[in-house]
């Protein structure tokens, strides 16, 4: 075995000690819908985990439990998208992760060194020697330099190639992995780039369309769980049976006056009823009275009547000729009827017949009259009465407040009589559907556990026997050809364990300019070993660390042209040789902040970090992020990222925008990109130039000191800075007009809309906010509770403090002007120093829950850890320990 293996190996059994460890299945965090589909999102920005961390991925419960698999998945810029087959079932709302720790990377990286055998590439690499590169030969869409690199990953041997951002890397290695596969060649792209890794990933097996269906019926059943849990809320309080008596009260009320309308009508119609069969019996009685005066007209016509019908049966059919002595008889009885006939209508005289039907017929009409005036008046009697029992029964329920009219109305209005029904009818199935349900879940872990295990089969078989292999962890099998991209970012020990597996050709592509790799912790890097294999890049350790040595060296090719990127700056700050199209540049703004000096002094010492980051990237996170637009803030330091990153998480719902250090954030492309370059080295600033020109898109933030960058050496960063500024190629613009700070009055304003608590750190005088002391006083007095942390140097503000009721937390150093209010609201006093006009006291505003526990976490961090204390006196305690026991206990 050669030295160098058991040296690289050794370097990183070094690091291996300090490395974190905690592999295996771990929670992630929340998952959030997207709007594509099945798509959904986890935030991991600020977390240790990256791609090559990730083995296999489902979503389930906090406590696992139900998961469904995850088909597919990306990190991009801290945050992970995934998809999966369906909708989520009921409480799967949280990305659980099968996951390789840094230190079990580190394992496989050292283990692999020491089971390195025959690698003839790794050991030239080692020893430096590079093959040289071939003669170029044109490639259609390639540039003479990109031809070059292109020829190197199709030519056997060894070699660089140094890629400064925007000059066409992806380019030339997607077009060399398609060339090289078309040929049989099997190929290692040790990448973390997503464009390729997309283009060339393995095409996994269709999913089992049950996991759908499953998903699909779970989710139906989830939708009618929800409306029941929302038609439960919705009829908190509601009494159905109150509900219907109070509508039929109402009915009642309402029905009163119309009841007591209509009673008057049917009453007068009963007094017309009334009278109208008065008249039918005065008529009736009268016409009885003038029946009876003919009673004996009536008589005599009667028996005469008899008579003439007598008189028709006696009368002889036969002619009188033909009279015989008995028929002489018959005619004289003839003559006698005749003769009484006519003695009984005499007597009727002058009543006739006539006269007795009419009279019977005028008394039968009015004894029809009579009936009918009866039945009127008796109809209108009874609805009379009806109607009466109807009023005192409305009456007899009470009067109706307008009070219950009102909740009446507000229950009709919500449907909420309805919504019980549906209630009944949901709950009526909840059985059976619980039934269901627990039947799904289970059949829903089984095929999860079927497709864990396919996913697992299938990436087994892939890293075992693809053609094309992209990957960010160095597999164990050998390949034809290796291509490492951004190889000057890795360790060289991992750049040469990869080249350990090629077989004919390695290029190794990179940057230099852009930060190297880095080791944790730093003071590793006293041990010579440590410092070779795992503090270099490759391109020195092949000796190459200036433009003059990379353009001399003929194992390197250099790609000049630039595509994308702010070319002018990068040139200015670290090339020097770029050329291209300028048309694509981004646009370059610096923000002066030389207007508000108190917000850019350092906050803590340990970390150097001041407001002025944080509210910025929170600020321009809100401005691009309303746009649609991806925002990145870069920093030099990564202990200012977790104020940085905690502002823009609060400004960023989209999960589009991130803070990170140049090498955390490398190879990334953003709308908008936000350097800031307030309180670091010049060597820093370079790289945060380099690293920023590469990142952005459409504009380019430069967050720096105006007068630093006028004073600014020729030859430094800033002045690079300062020379393009000069040459009108960059914009300037005021922080405070993006920040737009409001006048110190308006801090009682914001105390009178705390609900829970108060921070206050050395806070503002009576003279600056009249109504600051007003304030907290009526804060205290609505059970707020308030803290003023404050050096017990015998400032006045103390016991006037204490008299509102303020707890006074003493401490060593007392930032000034700074307000926590409920958690959420940070206040920063400042004094603004326009350009033209008058200095004033500002207030500076910035709403975010992150962002407010980050700085009651930091803040207070000066206190008195070994020096004896004063016994605590009235309401004044001790500063809490690195800002955690007392802050958190309050929490």
């Amino acid at each position: 075995m050669a030295d160098w293996r058991e040296e690289a190996a050794r370097a990183v059994v070094a690091e291996l000690g300090h490395a974190r460890d905690g592999g295996g299945w771990l929670v992630l965090g929340k998952v959030r819908p997207l709007a594509a589909g099945d798509w959904y999102a986890a935030d991991l920005r600020g977390r240790w985990i990256g791609r090559e961390h990730l083995v296999r991925l489902c979503v389930a419960g906090a406590a696992g439990g139900v998961s469904v698999p995850v088909e597919q998945y990306r990190v991009h810029a801290g945050v992970l998208r995934l998809r999966v087959a369906g909708p989520l079932p009921r409480g799967c709302d949280r990305v659980w992760a099968e996951v390789r720790s840094p230190r079990d990377l580190r394992r496989r990286v050292a283990d692999g060194l020491l089971g390195l055998d025959n690698a003839p590439l790794a050991d030239r690499l080692a020893a430096g020697e590079l093959d040289p590169v071939p003669e170029a030969e044109p490639v259609d869409g390639l540039d003479v330099e990109q031809a070059a690199a292109y020829r190197a990953c199709l030519t056997p041997g060894v070699r660089l190639v140094w890629a400064p951002p925007g000059t066409g890397a992806t380019r030339v290695l997607t077009k060399a992995v398609e060339d090289l596969a078309e040929a049989g060649k099997s190929v290692l792209v040790l990448s973390a780039d997503e464009e390729l890794a997309a283009r060339f990933a393995p095409e996994r097996p269709p999913v089992d369309p049950e996991l759908a269906s499953v998903l699909d019926d779970l989710a139906e059943l989830d939708r009618v769980g929800a409306r029941l849990s929302f038609v439960d809320e919705q009829l908190a309080g509601y009494d159905h049976e109150e509900f219907r008596a109070l509508a039929e009260r109402i009915e009642h009320e309402d029905r009163i006056g119309g009841l007591e309308a209509e009673l008057a009508q049917t009453s007068e119609l009963h007094r017309v009823a009334t009278g109208r069969l008065e008249e039918a019996q005065a008529a009736l009685r009268a016409a009885r009275v003038e029946r009876g005066k003919v009673e004996y007209e009536r008589g005599r016509l009667a028996q005469a009547a008899e008579l003439i019908t007598e008189l028709e049966r006696l009368t002889p059919e036969r002619h009188l000729s033909k009279v015989k002595p008995a028929d002489r008889r018959l005619l004289r009885e003839q003559a006698r009827v005749s003769e009484l006939i006519e003695e009984h209508l005499a007597a009727a005289h002058p009543i006739t017949e006539a006269d007795i039907t009419r009279l019977d017929e005028q008394l039968a009409e009015t004894e029809r009259a009579l009936d009918e005036a009866a039945r009127v008046e008796s109809d209108a009697y009874l609805k009379v009465v009806a109607l009466r029992r109807h009023i005192l029964k409305a009456r007899a329920n009470g009067a109706v407040s307008e009070e219950d009219r009102q909740r009446h109305a507000d229950q009709k209005r919500r449907s909420l009589a309805e919504l019980h029904e549906e209630r009944e009818t949901l709950r009526a199935g909840a059985d059976d559907r619980a039934v269901r349900r627990k039947r799904l879940e289970k059949r829903l872990v089984w095929l999860t556990e079927q497709v864990i295990q396919q996913h697992r089969e299938f990436d087994a078989e892939t890293a075992a026997t693809k053609r094309v292999l992209v990957t960010e962890t160095i597999p164990e099998r050998d390949f034809d050809v290796v291509l490492v991209d951004r190889a000057a970012a890795l360790r060289a020990a991992d750049v040469h364990l990869a080249v350990a597996r090629a077989g004919e050709t390695a290029v190794l592509v990179g940057d230099f300019r852009l930060p190297g790799p880095e080791v944790r912790p730093a003071k590793l890097t006293e041990n010579a070993v440590v410092r070779a294999w795992l503090g270099t890049d490759v391109f020195a350790h092949c000796g190459i660390k200036t433009r003059e040595e990379a353009q001399r060296h003929e194992g390197c090719v250099v790609l000049r042209r630039q595509y994308t990127g702010e070319r002018a700056l990068a040139n200015a700050v670290g090339y020097g040789f770029l050329d291209g199209d300028h048309r694509n540049a981004p646009e370059v703004v610096l923000v002066d902040t030389l207007a508000l000096p108190e917000l850019c002094r350092p906050y803590q010492r340990a970390s150097g970090w001041s407001p002025i980051g944080g509210l910025l990237a929170g600020r321009l996170t809100e401005i691009h992020g309303g746009q649609g637009e991806s925002f990145g803030l870069l920093t030099g330091y990564p202990q200012r990222l977790g104020v940085e990153l905690a502002a823009v998480r609060d400004a960023d719902p989209a999960l589009s925008a991130v803070a990170g250090t140049a090498r955390a954030l490398a190879g990334l492309r953003f709308d908008a990109v936000a350097v800031d370059l307030l309180s670091a080295t010049d060597t820093v600033q370079r790289s945060l130039l380099i690293a920023g020109a590469a990142a952005a898109r459409e504009r380019l933030y430069l967050l720096a000191d105006l007068g630093a960058v006028k004073a600014a050496p020729i030859g430094s960063a800033l002045g690079a800075v300062n020379a393009l500024r000069l040459q009108q190629e960059i914009e300037v613009r005021q922080a405070a007009d993006l920040l737009a700070p409001s006048t110190a009055a308006e801090v009682a304003e914001h105390l009178a809309m705390a609900r829970e608590s108060v921070w206050l750190w050395a806070p503002w005088s009576e003279e600056e906010v009249p109504d600051l002391l007003p304030a907290v006083a009526a804060a205290v007095e609505r059970g707020v509770d308030v803290y003023a942390v404050l050096r017990p140097d015998g400032n006045p503000l103390i016991r006037a403090l204490r008299g509102c009721g303020v707890t006074v937390v003493r401490a060593r150093t007392a930032h000034r002007k700074i307000a926590v209010i409920d958690r959420r609201t940070v206040l920063f006093g400042a004094t603004h120093l326009p350009v033209q006009g008058e200095r004033a006291e500002a207030l500076v505003v910035r709403e975010g829950p992150r962002f407010a526990r980050r700085l009651l976490a930091d803040l207070p961090t000066e206190e008195q850890r070994h020096e004896h204390q004063p016994e605590a006196t009235g309401n004044t305690v001790p500063a809490p320990r690195r800002g955690r026991n007392r802050v958190n206990a309050t929490r």
